[in-house]
């Protein structure tokens, strides 16, 4: 029966089919809230239908010095840093401890493909003038980045920043507690000597890289590196010691170790 084009028949449906109509209305809400609610969206997936990850991996490892370490004597300063620095400070061109821990070893990714842009507003590379020694002695930095170097000793100080065949890139005189300098690292990755000129043992060394995957070991010699997921040469490196390149694969989300020790026998003068 039809009144006014309206079917009678859809007035009297049996109640299931309404019950089947309201669990449709529920999925499809349902599905709406999983899908705008933060936190409840899909895997992103493969070409090949596999969840894939877009998590660091991380290297974690410790660097060593096998054999007997090298006896550094202090070295002397002079008469006029004296009542601030003391007659000698510790030789930190090498640093070993316990069990040949090796302590500002140089770990980097050998291969920079497709390395992020670098931040601007990144904090810079920090060198401090710290009782008549950098600390670090040994930095590792991004390559065209900014160096800042600070001192922070009641002695008159100057930095002296040479990289390559000595090529001069920085010199300037720090000459109260509390000065510092700013200033952009070359855009060729390298390595650079700085040093105070006033202070001839005061003295460091800083690697520079076209890419952000770099860091140094503790105290302990340990390390910590988040690499992009694949397959790298990992590339070890010290001022007094030959460079090496590990192979090492890594996944998204992955923890892998890489140690290494060098012996004492290849510390260069």
């Amino acid at each position: 029966m039809q009144t006014g084009g309206l079917d009678l028949k859809c007035l009297h449906a049996p109640v299931r089919r309404a019950g089947v109509f309201r669990s449709l209305l529920s999925l499809l809400a349902l599905s709406t809230l999983l899908l705008f609610t933060p936190g409840c969206k899909e895997p992103a997936a493969s070409q090949g239908g596999q969840a894939t990850s877009t998590r660091p991996g991380v290297i974690v490892g410790r660097i060593r010095l096998s054999g007997t370490p090298p006896s550094l004597p202090p070295l002397p300063t002079i008469p006029s840093v004296a009542s601030v620095c003391g007659a000698s400070v510790p030789d930190r061109s090498i640093v070993v401890g316990a069990g040949g821990a090796l302590a500002y070893a140089v770990v980097a990714l050998a291969d920079g493909a497709e390395a992020p842009a670098p931040d601007p507003e990144a904090p810079p590379a920090m060198l401090e003038q710290k009782q008549c020694a950098f600390e670090p002695p040994v930095l590792a930095a991004r390559a065209g980045s900014l160096l800042e170097v600070r001192n922070s000793d009641a002695v008159f100080h100057n930095v002296d920043a040479l990289a390559g065949s000595h090529k001069p890139i920085l010199n300037v005189a720090l000459p109260i507690e509390g000065s510092r300098v700013r200033w952009p690292l070359p855009s060729a990755p390298g390595v650079l000597e700085v040093r105070c000129d006033l202070h001839p043992w005061v003295s460091a060394v800083v690697r520079t890289f076209e890419h952000p995957w770099f860091t140094t070991t503790d105290a302990s010699g340990h390390f910590r590196l988040e690499v992009p997921p694949g397959t790298h040469s990992v590339f070890l490196w010290h001022p007094r010691l030959p460079g090496v390149s590990r192979p090492i694969s890594v996944r998204g989300g992955e923890t892998v170790r890489l140690d290494h020790a060098w012996a004492a026998e290849e510390l260069r003068q």
